[in-house]
């Protein structure tokens, strides 16, 4: 007879009761040995064996196995094992934070979590609102342009006010559009006001994400039900976060339509108490906050008309912040952890990012860098100019990004960088000093140099950068690209725009200075070739507006030659040229023809009447 099994570890974890509901599903199986299990299986008898010993998770392989040897479910011991290993990452996660007890007070590059709002501050009047707002609606849309602190808002804010548990926050995972990382907890699941709260993410299979993120919140719901002396429970909350990935990262138009609908149902639904179960929150109404870049939001909203109509009235613009916001971002999380930011450092944080499109996550990737080069108890200016400030976290995010882009993507982020920078080209701002100031303001030397190349391509204030049009980012694998570009805080998009995250990208990463430069020629030619298709565009496609001759040739045949990337109503604008011209020289030859078939009629005509003169002569 095989020997038993030795008794699990007493306890009632989740990992416990996963291995106890592992043997009982076996002992139903008619408790067959491993050895047999394992030929069903076809996995060995150890791995079997320790799946169900409760001492660490076993692999979804392992797991899916045993349970179809044993004649079980695999759907519902998938969905099963999902659950479970997000909870233990985000118990790992709330370990490791724990052990981290000198942690620097601001997160870097990535979004706020849950588990950062003691260190999250400046947004305090924003955060009243949209509680104040999905206190009233059902369904509220938060939108705003890329870096501008979407999720920092509703994970660090917004959830925390709920109640949120930093557990589920970690098991939601993902990273949002923008570059954000995955949730971290910091302690078991809580109740706070007694809201249940689930937050999820779309990917490339939302209604996977949705279902998941409901059984969490069912669960979150049974608890709730459990424990009647607990507060009282309010309606369940469902948070999208990076709802853009919808249009970004779902294939799937189908799939994405489903989505939607279920989220305006679901928010439609009269809210009730749950009823204990993981489909609880499915069997009752929820609240749904769905977070939205804004240059995502208008496709999204004409793709599915019942969600713009549901959401009237409840949409929370997130825009950049004030100055004073700036300020408190700064400093509150720095006192917080017993130190304090130098005055100079803050003028020079606050005058150089507070109007910048990606100043939020830039002043905090640098104040990252900057605490582990403090001085004492003091984060200081000489700290950040030694980190490279604003520039050196710039060039340190840009490059890493092009190390690991394939060649292909490393020729459209040039294409993408050089349309981008063309103006810069032109010399810096327009203002009396611009690039100079904001050159000291970011610790280095003037930008208006003699050296053709940090001078000619520094930029300058805010006046001097010009926003491009999204449409101009539309060529083969460029949007692709330049969703990458967002995610690494390089590019800020907003609405229909495009535009570099902060004017020193150029003096700070020496790759796209050199594209520049070289670009100079290139760059003049698509500034000109853009222009022209825009007024072609513009004047109802007037043939008279196209272009003729050398030029069109030497554009064509650059553009053939991948020197210049052409976007789709500017190759709509070269091809109808193409055509015209085709068109022409067709027209010329046809006159051509014409006129030499009349001058061949006329000298035939004549050469017939001076034979028949020729003939009269000789009659007489």
């Amino acid at each position: 007879m095989p020997r038993r099994e030795s008794p699990l570890d007493p306890g009632d974890g989740s990992l416990l009761r996963f291995a106890g509901d592992l043997r009982a599903l076996r002992e139903r199986a008619g408790s067959p040995p491993y050895r047999q299990l394992a030929l069903r299986a076809h996995c060995s008898a150890a791995s079997l064996s320790v799946a169900a010993g409760g001492r660490r998770l076993p692999s979804l392989a392992v797991t899916l196995a045993y349970v179809q040897a044993c004649g079980g479910d695999v759907r519902e011991w998938r969905h099963r094992w999902q659950l479970l290993a997000a909870e233990l990452a985000a118990e790992a996660a709330a370990r490791r934070r724990a052990l981290d007890v000198g942690r620097a007070p601001y997160p870097g590059a990535a979004a706020f979590e849950a588990v950062d709002a003691d260190r999250f501050f400046g947004r305090e009047a924003l955060l009243d609102r949209l509680v104040a707002v999905l206190a009233e609606r059902r369904l509220v849309i938060v939108t705003g342009p890329s870096g501008a602190g979407k999720s920092s808002l509703v994970r660090a804010g917004l959830l925390t006010r709920l109640g949120w548990s930093p557990a589920v926050a970690a098991a939601a995972g993902g990273g949002d559009g923008n570059g954000d990382g995955p949730g971290d907890g910091a302690e078991r699941p809580r109740t706070g006001d007694g809201v249940p709260v689930a937050l999820l993410t779309p990917g490339e299979r939302p209604m996977e994400a949705y279902a998941l993120a409901l059984a969490r919140l069912g669960q979150s719901a049974a608890r709730a039900t459990r424990d009647p002396s607990g507060p009282t429970t309010g309606d369940p909350v469902l948070v999208v976060d990076q709802g853009e990935q919808l249009l970004t990262r779902c294939r799937d138009a189908a799939e994405r339509v489903r989505f939607l609908d279920a989220l305006v149902a679901l928010a439609a639904r009269a809210p009730e108490r749950p009823p204990a179960g993981p489909a609880g929150a499915a069997q009752t109404g929820c609240r749904v906050v769905l977070v939205i870049r804004s240059d995502q939001s208008g496709p999204l909203f004409a793709e599915h008309p019942g969600l713009a109509e549901a959401a009237r009235h409840a949409v929370v613009p997130v825009g950049r912040p004030a100055p004073v916001e700036l300020r408190r971002a700064i400093t509150e999380p720095a006192l917080r952890a017993g130190c304090t930011v130098e005055g100079a450092l803050l003028a020079v944080l606050i005058s150089t990012a507070a109007y910048q499109p990606g100043g939020l996550s830039l002043v905090s990737a640098a104040l990252a860098a900057t605490w582990r080069r403090r001085s004492g108890n003091a984060l200081t200016l000489a700290g950040f100019q030694a980190t490279g400030g604003f520039e050196g976290a710039l060039a340190r995010a840009a490059e890493t990004l092009y190390d690991g882009l394939e060649i292909a993507d490393r020729m459209l982020v040039r294409t993408v960088f050089l349309r981008l920078g063309a103006e810069l080209l032109d010399g810096g701002p327009p203002g009396a000093g611009g690039g100079t100031a904001a050159a000291l303001a970011l610790g280095g030397g003037p930008t208006a140099g003699g050296d053709g190349t940090a001078g000619e391509v520094a930029g300058g204030d805010e006046g001097a950068r010009t926003p491009l049009w999204r449409a101009e980012f539309d060529g083969p694998g460029v949007p692709e690209v330049l969703e990458r570009l967002v995610r690494a805080r390089l590019v800020v998009v907003d609405r229909d725009t495009v535009e570099l995250s902060h004017y020193a990208l150029p003096q700070a990463w020496p790759r796209l200075r050199g594209w520049l430069v070289e670009g100079r020629g290139a760059s003049g030619e698509l500034r000109g070739l853009t222009a022209a298709a825009r007024g072609w565009a513009g004047a109802d496609r007037d043939p008279e507006l196209l272009y003729r001759g050398a030029r069109l040739e030497q554009l064509m045949r650059r553009v053939a030659d991948g020197e210049l990337a052409a976007t789709g109503i500017e190759r709509a604008f070269l091809a109808a040229s193409a055509r015209a011209a085709t068109a022409d020289r067709r027209r010329s030859q046809r006159q051509q023809l014409t006129v030499a078939g009349v001058a061949a009629a006329s000298g035939a005509l004549l050469a017939l009447a001076g034979g028949s003169r020729i003939r009269r002569a000789w009659r007489w």
